[in-house]
């Protein structure tokens, strides 16, 4: 009688209990097996082992690819340029090949810091001003190279100009005679050892002036537009000894001459080399007593008489 009491008891409390239903996929469970693939338990160790893996890299070298890398810093080797922001780069790359961005040779780099020394300038200013002079760029893009405004590039060009060109004057002299003949390049030294001076004019071009006088001062006809004219002189080991004041276009080398201060510098006993443009300025380097030198010209030596005198070979043809 108990036991039928106790079954009842049970089965009416499964009727009033709620049943939870579950999609089959939640239902299952996953059985939790030993992590070891083998079923055979094996005994756990008493002492730890420690195993050191030393990996070599070797360095297989290619025949069919020469230029691939094995890793960044092969990379970073081949490029030499280091990992740095665009304006330290920038900078990086100027000290580098300044001959490329500065138009100053590696050797004579030592002419920044002179500048930066002397005149107390930013040595950053002296990079963005010469190398806007070598290459010409926009402002904008050398604004990107050293990080900086469009303005600000130009306030620093326009503002170092000046002082840049007063510090590099100190570095235009003339030398002794015995100097120049010392240095003399091995072409010059049969037949032009006289030779201390080569000179030519430099001409720039410029915006068109709004005066009208100004605009026929400086209209070349040879360049059509309007110009700036330099008397520049150089030694044969290309020294820069003297550069004149500012011409208009229109004035010819014979007018430069004899109004820039060059005569007075020119040493006396000594040869001026020009080309076939300076015309008519032998009377005025005679009062020195000194004396002018060209080259020949291509037609010169490619004359037929002087073929003649080389004993080249002449070739004849006749058709029959």
């Amino acid at each position: 009688m108990y036991k039928k009491v106790v079954l009842l008891y049970k089965s009416a409390y499964q009727l009033t209990k709620k049943k939870h239903f579950r999609s089959v996929g939640v239902n299952t469970r996953i059985r939790q097996t030993d992590k070891a693939s083998s079923p055979v338990k094996l005994p756990k160790a008493k002492h730890k082992i420690t195993v050191k893996v030393i990996v070599k890299s070797e360095s297989v070298s290619s025949s069919a690819n020469t230029n691939s890398y094995d890793s960044i810093s092969s990379i970073e080797e081949h490029l030499k340029v280091p990992s740095m922001g665009r304006r330290n780069s920038t900078e990086y790359l100027c000290e580098k090949k300044s001959r490329f961005y500065l138009g100053l040779p590696e050797h004579v780099y030592q002419v920044v810091k002179f500048i930066v020394e002397v005149e107390k300038i930013h040595h950053v200013d002296v990079l963005i001003t010469l190398k806007k002079i070598r290459t010409d760029d926009v402002y904008a893009r050398l604004a990107d190279d050293f990080e900086m405004s469009v303005t600000y590039i130009h306030n620093i060009f326009t503002r170092s100009i000046p002082i840049i060109a007063g510090a590099l004057q100190e570095l235009i002299f003339w030398t002794s005679s015995i100097e120049i003949k010392k240095r003399l390049p091995i072409p010059f030294r049969v037949r032009y050892k006289n030779v201390v001076s080569i000179i030519d004019c430099l001409e720039i071009e410029i915006e068109k002036p709004s005066n009208p006088i100004y605009q026929a001062m400086t209209w070349c006809d040879y360049k059509k537009c309007n110009t700036l004219k330099f008397l520049i002189s150089s030694t044969p080991d290309v020294m820069i000894t003297f550069i004149s004041g500012a011409f208009g276009g229109r004035a010819s080398d014979k007018e430069i001459i004899s109004q820039s201060n060059f005569l007075n510098e020119l040493p006396n006993a000594c040869a001026v080399m020009t080309d076939r443009g300076f015309k008519q300025i032998d009377f005025m380097l005679a009062k020195k007593t000194c004396f002018l030198v060209r080259p020949p010209s291509v037609e010169e030596i490619l004359s037929k008489e002087k073929i003649n005198e080389k004993n080249l070979p002449h070739w004849t043809f006749t058709l029959e």
